[in-house]
């Protein structure tokens, strides 16, 4: 997958102004972690922090936002005894562009507007 980028920005904060909030009972979610930038996989902000790897999901406890953030904080049988997000950090952006989008979809259809992502949960 060709990595698309629209609007990109150096900081999360930047990214939030210009897509304002995300309703209520709901937050940003970057398709690849901002904790790939710099020290894990040192992605640019930039390929972080753009209307092409956030989407807006259900958040707060006990939702899709919390059991993901789970599983990116877990060891599982794949990720060779690291925690996932560890485990992602030597794999290309496309990689674990596509990993995000895959855990997603566990949760709902992500539908691609040319622009960003729709997020409808089942």
């Amino acid at each position: 997958m060709a990595r698309k980028q629209n609007a990109c920005f150096k900081s999360f904060n930047e990214l939030k102004k210009y897509l304002c909030d995300a309703r209520k009972g709901y937050a940003w979610h970057h398709i690849v972690e901002q904790s790939q930038i710099g020290k894990r996989a040192n992605f640019p902000p930039e390929w972080i922090h753009n209307t092409y790897n956030i989407v807006s999901i259900p958040s707060g406890q006990n939702t899709i936002h919390s059991e993901i953030s789970s599983f990116y904080s877990s060891k599982q049988f794949f990720s060779e005894g690291k925690i996932v997000r560890d485990w992602l950090a030597n794999k290309s952006f496309d990689f674990q562009f596509d990993f995000g989008k895959r855990v997603l979809e566990r949760y709902g259809k992500l539908i691609d507007t040319g622009k960003g992502w729709l997020f409808r949960d089942f």
